[in-house]
C-alpha cells in the first residue's frame, strides 16, 4: 500500500476581535501610561499636598474638571511621546547621520535651523505661553500684554527662530570642533548685553522676566532629542564622537539664543512705540470677558477643541514636513517603514491635542489656586469671607509665613525634577562618559538641589521684588565663574543639564504658580521661576564636577593604599 507525498496547503486563519487586539497592545500601553503617570504624579501630589495640609483650605475649585485636565495631561504625553519615537525621531536620526556626506555646510546649517525652528513650535510647553496674556495688568506692563495678548504667535516664532539659530550654532560648532566654553561665552555676552539695554527702558524691561523664562521652556520633548539626534549622528559620521560628547551643547545654545532675538524685538517695538497703549489693552481685556461669556453661554466647548486641534495639527505637520522635503529632496533618499511614519503623525497630533486640553483644564488652573492659595501662610487677603477669623498675617505670620512659601517653592522645584525622564537619561550618560566617577544618582539629586535653590530665589524675587536684573546677573555671573574653572566635558555636561529641568509638566506649572503668587501680593510679574530653575542647576553640577574632579584622585590613592596594604598582609601571612 502506498502512500501519497503530496505536500498538504495548511491555512491559519485568525479572527481579530476587539478583546484579542486590546489583549496585545493593552499591556504596552499600560506600560506606557504608568510611565507618564510616574513623571506627574510626585508634581500633583506636592501641590495638593501644600494646598491641603499646610495652606490648610480643603475647597479645590472645579475637583473634577481639574482631574479631568490632569488625566489629559497623562494621555497626552503617552501617545506624543510615542508619537515621536515611533515617526520623528528615526527620520531625525537618519538625517543627521546621512546629510554630511550629501550635502554642504550652508546647506545643512539652513536645514538644522529651519528644523530647530519648526521643532520648537511643536513643543507641547510652549503652548503655556499661549494663555497667560490675560494675567498680565495693561497698565503695569503695555508691552508684554502686547507680545502676549495681540502678538503671541510672533513672540512664539521669535522664539523658535532663536532655538533654529542656536541649533545652527550648535552644529557648527560640532562640525568645525570648537571648545563649548569660548562657543557659549559671546552668546551669553550678547544676551547680557540686550538685557542691560533692556532693563534701562521702560517698557522692554517688562520682557525680561518672561523672555528668559522661555528660554527655559525651547528645549522639552520635540526639540531635545531631536536636535540631540542630529547633533550625535553628525559628530559621528565626521568621527568626532569619540568621548560621547558631541551632543551636548546643543541644548544649551538653544536656550540662550532665543533671549536674544525676542530682546532684540522687544527694544525695537518699544523704540517705535509700536505696541498697544493701556486704555486698549483694557478694552481688548473687556472684549476678550464678553466673548468668553458668550462662548460659556453657548456651551461652545467643542469650538474649543476644534481650536486646539487645529493648533496642534499645524505645529506637527509642519515639522513632518519638513523632515520629509529635507529626506526626499535634500537626502534623495526613500522614506522606510511609511505606515509607521504615519502611524507616529496621528500618535503625535492625538497626543499634542490632549495635552493641550490637559493645560487649559488641569494644570493651570491647578498651578493657579495653589499659587495664589500660598500667600495664606502670611496675609489674610483675599481670605476674609472664606475664614473670617484669620489673622492679618495669615497663619504663620509675616516671616515664617513666607519662609513656608520659600520651602514649598524648593520642594516643588525639586521633586518634579527627580520624576523628568530626562533626567534619568542625562545621569546614565553622564555615569558612562565620567567612568563613574559622577554617578547618576548624584547627577539627579545635584540637579534636582540647584532646581530647588533655583525655586527659593525666584519665589523670593516675586514675594520681596528684587530687581530681575541683578538675580539673573548673579546667577549667570557665577555660572560663567564656574564654566572657567571646570573641565570641558562638566562644562558640556552642566550646561545641558539646564535644559532637562524644565520639561512639559513642570514649566507650566512654574509659570501657574509664579503668576498666582504674584497676582496675590500685587508683585508686577510672577515670571523668572523658570529662568532660576534652568540656571542653578548648571551651577550645581559644575561645583560638583569641581568636587569630584578634586576628590577622585585622593579617592583612588586610598583605594590603592588600600589594596596594596592587603596584599602586603596576604604575603607575610
Amino acid at each position: 500500500m502506498s502512500q501519497s507525498n503530496e505536500s498538504t496547503k495548511v491555512e491559519y486563519k485568525m479572527k481579530y476581535t476587539p478583546k484579542s487586539v486590546l489583549s496585545i497592545v493593552g499591556p504596552y500601553f499600560i506600560d506606557k501610561l504608568k510611565d507618564q503617570v510616574k513623571a506627574i504624579l510626585p508634581i500633583t501630589l506636592f501641590l495638593l499636598i501644600f494646598q491641603f495640609a499646610i495652606f490648610r483650605i480643603l475647597n479645590l475649585e472645579e475637583p473634577i474638571g481639574i482631574a479631568l485636565g490632569m488625566c489629559c495631561v497623562v494621555i497626552g504625553l503617552m501617545f506624543f511621546i510615542e508619537g515621536l519615537r515611533v515617526g520623528v525621531m528615526p527620520l531625525g536620526e537618519n538625517i543627521g547621520a546621512t546629510m554630511p556626506a550629501k550635502a554642504r555646510i550652508w546647506v545643512i546649517l539652513v536645514v538644522v535651523c529651519v528644523l530647530g525652528t519648526a521643532a520648537n513650535m511643536a513643543e507641547p510647553a510652549i503652548s503655556t505661553l499661549r494663555i497667560l496674556g490675560e494675567k498680565i495688568s495693561p497698565q503695569n506692563a503695555p508691552l508684554l500684554f502686547d507680545y502676549l495678548n495681540v502678538r503671541t504667535e510672533l513672540m512664539l516664532w521669535m522664539v523658535s527662530v532663536g532655538v533654529g539659530l542656536g541649533a545652527c550654532h550648535g552644529i557648527l560648532r560640532i562640525i568645525k570642533g570648537w571648545s563649548l566654553k569660548f562657543t557659549l561665552l559671546p552668546v551669553l555676552a550678547l544676551a547680557f548685553i540686550m538685557t542691560i539695554i533692556a532693563a534701562f527702558d521702560k517698557n522692554a524691561s517688562s520682557l525680561i522676566g518672561v523672555v528668559w523664562d522661555a528660554g527655559g521652556i525651547t528645549t522639552g520633548t520635540v526639540t531635545a532629542p531631536l536636535l540631540l539626534a542630529l547633533g550625535v549622528g553628525m559628530a559621528t559620521a565626521l568621527g568626532r564622537n569619540k568621548n560621547g560628547l558631541a551632543g551636548f551643547g546643543i541644548i544649551a545654545l538653544c536656550s540662550l539664543w532665543p533671549i536674544v532675538v525676542v530682546l532684540v524685538m522687544g527694544i525695537i517695538h518699544s523704540w517705535t512705540g509700536n505696541f498697544m497703549t493701556p486704555e486698549q489693552g483694557e478694552a481688548l481685556l473687556a472684549a476678550k470677558a464678553a466673548n468668553t461669556d458668550a462662548a460659556m453661554a453657548g456651551n461652545n466647548v467643542f469650538s474649543l477643541i476644534g481650536q486646539l486641534f487645529i493648533s496642534a495639527a499645524q505645529a506637527i505637520l509642519l515639522l513632518m514636513a519638513i523632515l520629509l522635503v529635507v529626506q526626499l529632496v535634500i537626502l534623495r533618499e526613500k522614506i522606510r517603514g511609511i505606515k509607521r511614519v504615519v502611524l507616529g503623525i496621528a500618535f503625535a497630533l492625538i497626543g499634542l491635542l490632549f495635552f493641550k486640553i490637559g493645560l487649559e483644564w488641569g494644570l493651570n488652573p491647578l498651578g493657579d489656586q495653589v499659587g495664589h492659595n500660598s500667600i495664606i501662610s502670611f496675609s489674610n487677603q483675599g481670605f476674609e469671607s472664606l475664614l473670617p477669623g484669620l489673622s492679618a498675617d495669615g497663619r504663620y505670620g509675616l516671616l515664617w509665613g513666607k519662609v513656608v512659601v520659600i520651602l514649598f517653592g524648593f520642594i516643588v522645584g525639586y521633586g518634579a525634577t527627580l520624576a523628568e525622564p530626562a533626567l534619568v537619561a542625562l545621569g546614565l550618560t553622564v555615569e558612562d562618559v565620567t567612568a563613574g566617577a559622577f554617578k547618576k544618582r548624584l547627577v539627579m539629586h545635584t540637579v534636582g538641589i540647584g532646581v530647588g535653590i533655583g525655586m527659593v530665589i525666584g519665589v523670593a524675587k516675586i514675594l520681596y521684588g528684587w530687581p530681575t536684573m541683578w538675580v539673573i546677573g548673579l546667577s549667570y555671573v557665577l555660572a560663567i565663574a564656574l564654566t572657567f574653572l571646570s573641565d570641558e566635558k562638566y562644562v558640556n555636561i552642566g550646561w545641558d543639564s539646564g535644559g532637562v529641568t524644565t520639561g512639559d509638566i513642570t514649566s507650566p506649572v512654574l509659570i501657574a504658580l509664579g503668576l498666582g503668587v504674584a497676582t496675590a501680593t500685587g508683585a508686577p510679574d510672577g515670571f523668572l521661576l523658570i529662568a532660576m530653575a534652568s540656571i542653578w542647576p548648571i551651577i550645581a553640577v559644575l561645583a560638583m564636577g569641581i568636587l569630584v574632579n578634586r576628590t577622585t584622585p585622593f579617592i583612588r590613592i586610598r583605594k590603592t593604599t588600600r589594596k596594596k596594604k592587603q596584599q602586603a598582609d596576604a604575603v607575610s601571612l
